[in-house]
């Protein structure tokens, strides 16, 4: 049975003792920092000059610093940059001015799995990773609620590491929904798998495959879209409610019986074959170069692959018809089909 940590299993007091800076103002970065200051923890906010972040940070009443003056400042330093950059702000910015004691938090175990970033060893390393976006971590905290967090100690320098990083867990609210033990190498790696093979990749690609099939053979377009895009959404709801069992509980007899019969011919023992494959290059280390290498060469093919999937067809016929939803509203994260980054 798993082991799961709430509130009451954790010392708010340690967190709350603590000077902490978190590096980035992005989606978990604004969402760390609002939650642990709400929680009585003194934050700043440590950010590149010239930063567009900056802005928001201070419209929000944090201080901003730079990263080498907030490591200096801090006892707990939150690394949250995106993966990509952060082997680079911590060559550079964090880790000449480290001093033993310290701690440093991630939201993810990239860096650590594959080995680009190498803490010292007199420096607690902690994993503290909310099942969720930012927005939602925030949005959950100010309900008085929480996302789930799953929580790792790499390095406990201190002897004291657990003990923060439960405490860093409750400031952030996760424990009010329950934190659960990992490992840094668990997390990165299922992460990274759950995102390609399923949540993303693998999604992404069963959606265009499904609006093609639909579309060539001769169906509106409007029509393909709504059943493999639109009601997508209905169903995984119910999968999250309730696990697989209530949303098939919840679908026509039809339905069901379709998901059954014709559910493993689409998703067949290959496709589980070929997801064991995206697993080993994962473990391997294979993707995170493959990754870490086009972004340091200026990431040609993940803008090509991004332009290709920007033009999909599904993307045209799905701009059209969401502006036609009563419901549509804005979200501050998207603005006009473009992601704000």
């Amino acid at each position: 049975m798993t082991d799961i940590k709430y509130d009451s299993d954790a010392d708010l007091g340690i967190i709350q003792g603590k000077k902490v800076a978190v590096v980035g103002y992005g989606s978990q970065g604004h969402a760390h920092a609002q939650n642990l200051r709400d929680s009585g923890v003194e934050v700043v906010v440590a950010l590149k000059p010239g930063s567009k972040s900056t802005q928001k940070a201070e419209e929000a009443g944090f201080r901003v610093l730079t990263t080498p003056e907030a490591t200096q400042w801090a006892d707990v330093i939150v690394i949250l940059a995106p993966d990509q950059h952060q082997r680079h702000l911590y060559s550079e910015d964090i880790a000449p001015n480290l001093a033993d004691g310290k701690a440093l938090v991630f939201g993810h175990g990239f860096n650590i799995r594959f080995g680009f970033i190498q803490p010292p060893a007199g420096v607690d390393v902690i994993l503290v990773a909310p099942k969720g976006p930012g927005h939602t971590v925030r949005r959950e905290y100010e309900a008085g609620r929480g996302v789930p967090v799953i929580v790792a100690v790499e390095n406990d320098a201190t002897g004291s590491a657990w003990d923060l990083a439960w405490s860093y867990s409750k400031g952030l609210g996760g424990l009010r929904a329950g934190g659960i033990v990992t490992t840094f190498t668990e997390e990165t790696e299922t992460d990274l798998f759950g995102e390609q093979a399923v949540l993303c990749g693998g999604t992404t690609q069963l959606v265009q495959y499904g609006f093609e099939v639909l579309s060539e053979a001769g169906y509106q377009p409007e029509i393909a879209y709504f059943e493999v895009l639109h009601e997508l959404k209905l169903i995984v709801d119910l999968m999250w409610e309730g696990g697989i069992a209530k949303a098939r509980w919840s679908i026509s007899d039809t339905a069901e019986y379709g998901d059954y019969v014709s559910g493993p011919r689409v998703i067949s023992p290959d496709v589980k074959e070929n997801m064991k494959a995206v697993l080993a290059d994962i473990q391997s280390g294979a993707f995170a170069k493959r990754f870490i290498d086009d972004q340091d060469a200026g990431a040609p093919e993940f803008q090509a692959l991004r332009a290709k999937g920007e033009g999909h067809p599904i993307e045209q016929t799905g701009k059209k018809l969401r502006a036609l939803f009563s419901w549509k509203h804005a979200d501050a994260d998207y603005v006009d089909g473009q992601v704000a980054r």
